[in-house]
Parts: structure tokens; C-alpha cells; sequence
């Protein structure tokens, strides 16, 4: 896997209840819809790197799995991708008054499921 990209996953669960939350929050009138223009960035909080991600998923898992890691240069795609790429999140949090749970944290609720 991949280790020299660094970004964030997310949790689609998470996000589906953030949307819910703000659509909740829109109908009730709790926060003024002056806000609501705009882009608002949202992924879960903390950073990883593919390798990482894949690691993370098989030790929760418990599977004794060896994972290699890899450059971006020794997988090439015809998408480039930026070597970091985190969102900032500060707006969705601060308009919303919403909490982002960790992406080690959803991960393993996700996998949990399974």
C-alpha cells in the first residue's frame, strides 16, 4: 500500500449523520441561515497514509496479514494525487457546533459491523 500520501478518510456513516444534524439544525432555526452559503469540508478527524489505513484495518481485524508499502512513483494511475491532502474542516465545525470523531475511532465502529 500506498505510503507517501497522507490525507483523512471518511467514515460515510459519520457524514450522513453530520448532514442529518445540519438539516435538523436548519429546520429548527438553531443556526442562522446566513451560514449555510458556501463550501463546507468534511472528513473524519486525524491523518494516515494508505499503508496505514490498510495496517489499521487488519489489526483490528486481528488478521496476521504483512502489508508492504509502497511510493506513489511504484503505483501508477492516471489520476495524480497530492502527496498530503487534508480538508479544513474549521467552518462545518464552527457553523454547526459539530464534534468529528477520529478516523481510528469510526474505523473500527465500521468494522465492527462486519
Amino acid at each position: 500500500m500506498i505510503y507517501d500520501q497522507i490525507g483523512t478518510p471518511t467514515y460515510a456513516r459519520d457524514l450522513a449523520m453530520v448532514l442529518l444534524l445540519i438539516v435538523q439544525k436548519a429546520e429548527n432555526k438553531s443556526v442562522d441561515a446566513k451560514f449555510f452559503s458556501g463550501i463546507y469540508h468534511y472528513s473524519n478527524e486525524g491523518v494516515t497514509s494508505w499503508y496505514d489505513f490498510a495496517v489499521a484495518i487488519f489489526d483490528i481485524k486481528k488478521m496476521p496479514v504483512k502489508v508492504i508499502p509502497i511510493e506513489t512513483k511504484d503505483y501508477p494511475t492516471a489520476a495524480k494525487r497530492p502527496p498530503y491532502s487534508l480538508l479544513n474542516k474549521a467552518k462545518i465545525k464552527n457553523t454547526f457546533g459539530i464534534e468529528i470523531a477520529h478516523w481510528q475511532k469510526s474505523l473500527r465502529e465500521c468494522l465492527e459491523l462486519l
